[in-house]
This record gives structure tokens, sequence and C-alpha cells, in this order.
């Protein structure tokens, strides 16, 4: 009669090796691009090894059987990798699309006027109250003020002027800034930042197209899904298109998009509006998220 194993030893190994096995297949897959920003690969390869060391360490145990061992608990782990095989990762394209902070950037202006209002009624009545009584002193402080002014002016360096949009002249093909995924979150957050320094610039990218319920029938946005940590901060940011083809394209469907930079007014703010587009229809591309590099 053969030698008792324990039953509880093997089971804790198979859920280890399991575990490893699916974390591997995520990475060589690039699966793991669906649920977590690159910056974490490193841990994750990090977690494999321990994963294996651990399953590596129970195989001596295998052999010291046990009396009364209830495996029953170790069920709780089957649910998530049985999960795993039966749902294949997928990407996110349930999620809103929409313009960089339009909603809040003028709920935001709407507030800052209202303060600014409330403010200049305030200033007006203090001041109202607080007449100058001496106007010498009033004087003296001025001229203090003043030569204060000047030597601060003389010792801060002269504000940078130069264009924002110039550092991207390098990705400049034929008049065109050529867009790609590793500088998408920038340059994104530029243009709505410094609109102006981008304006008559021609621009190229690969993005999806999205519709918005009040845009025009011309209209639709040509965006990416932007992750900063992980599938659970996931937001979609596009820019406006116009063109006389919308209705030949699809939602969520992939283009790369080339056209002029101008701009229009949305819900109060202005905001980028990509004109003479031209669109190209592409397939989707292996990383479907543009990831932040800058957290």
């Amino acid at each position: 009669m053969g030698r008792k194993k324990n039953i509880e030893a093997i089971v804790q190994i198979l859920i280890l090796i399991a575990i490893s096995c699916l974390l591997i297949d995520a990475m060589i897959s690039k699966k793991v691009n669906y649920y977590v920003h690159p910056r974490f690969y490193l841990g994750i390869w990090i977690s494999i090894v321990i994963l294996i060391l651990f399953a590596i360490s129970l195989i001596s145990k295998v052999k010291k059987a046990r009396h009364n061992v209830n495996v029953r608990h170790y069920m709780i782990f089957a649910i998530p990798l049985v999960a795993a095989l039966l749902f294949p990762a997928t990407g996110v394209n349930s999620k809103d699309m929409t313009l960089k902070n339009s909603d809040i950037t003028a709920l935001n202006s709407e507030e800052n006027i209202d303060n600014k209002t409330d403010t200049a009624s305030t200033d007006s009545k203090i001041y109202n109250e607080e007449n100058v009584i001496n106007e010498e002193a009033s004087t003296a402080e001025a001229d203090e003020t003043d030569s204060t002014q000047e030597i601060q002016d003389a010792n801060t360096p002269e504000e940078e002027t130069s264009d924002i949009s110039e550092k991207y002249t390098q990705y400049e093909k034929n008049g065109v800034m050529v867009i790609n995924d590793d500088i998408f979150a920038e340059w994104y957050n530029d243009v709505y930042d410094h609109l102006d320094s981008f304006k008559g610039k021609k621009c190229k990218y690969l993005a999806q197209v999205y519709s918005m319920d009040d845009f025009k029938e011309n209209q639709f946005l040509a965006g990416r899904y932007f992750m900063v940590c992980c599938a659970a901060d996931l937001v979609g940011y596009g820019i406006t298109c116009e063109t006389d083809i919308r209705n030949e394209l699809k939602d969520e469907e992939w283009i790369t998009v080339e056209g002029t930079i101008n701009e229009y007014q949305y819900n109060g703010y202005m905001v980028p509006l990509l004109t003479d587009v031209t669109i190209t229809k592409e397939e989707a591309p292996d990383v479907t998220y543009i990831y932040y590099n800058n957290y």
C-alpha cells in the first residue's frame, strides 16, 4: 500500500501554479494592458516569481500526510480562476467619451464670474468705508511700493514666450504633426490648455469614432481611452471632427484622422475642432489605451 499524500499541500501548489500561469499568459499576450498601467509590469513579474517559489517550497510537504484534511475552503480560489477562463480579457468600450473637462470648465467659468462679481461689490464697500485720510502717508507708501516693484522686476527673469506647439515640431512629417500613442496624452492636454498655440496646425493620430448627443450631423469625436493607474480610472477623451462622410462611420471603429486644428464653442468653453478632415479606416491596435506617463 503506497504512502498517503498531503492533499492540502497539493491543492495549494496547484492554485499557486494556476495563478502564475494565468499571469504569465496575460503578460505574454498583453491582455494585462486592459487592466493595469505598464509601469506595474515589473511588479507583476516579481509577483509571478514569488508565487512559483512558494509552490516549490511546498513540494517537500507533499509526502507528509495529514489526517482530517478539509480542502473545501480552498474552493474560493477556484472562482477567479474559472472566471478568468470563461470570460476572456476584452477592452472597455462602454464608458462615455467626452471632451476634456468641458462641462466642468464651463461650470467653473460661471462660478468664477459670480465670485468676481461678489468680490468686486465687497471691495467697493470696503473702499468707500476706508477712504485715505492722510494723503502724504499714502504718497510715501506708493513711492515705497514702486521702489520695491522695480527691484523685483530687475531680479525676475523674463517669462518664457516660446510657442508650446514647437515641442511637437520633431514629430512633423510634411507639415503634419504625427501623434503616436507615447506622446498622445501630453499632446492632447497641451492642445486643450494652449489652443491658440495650435490653431491652424495639422495633426494626425489613431482614434476611435464616438458620437455625442448634442453634436451636429457632420460631427463626431475622434478619441481614445486614457489610463492613469488601472481600468477603474479609464476616461474617454476626444477631439471634435467635422466631415461630410460622418454617416459612413460606425461608432467605436478605428480610424486614422488627419485635419487642421481650429476652435469652436461648446458648452460655453472654446475647444479644439478638426476641419479639412481626412479619414483612413484602420484595424484595432494591440494596445488600445493611452497611458499617462507623468504619474
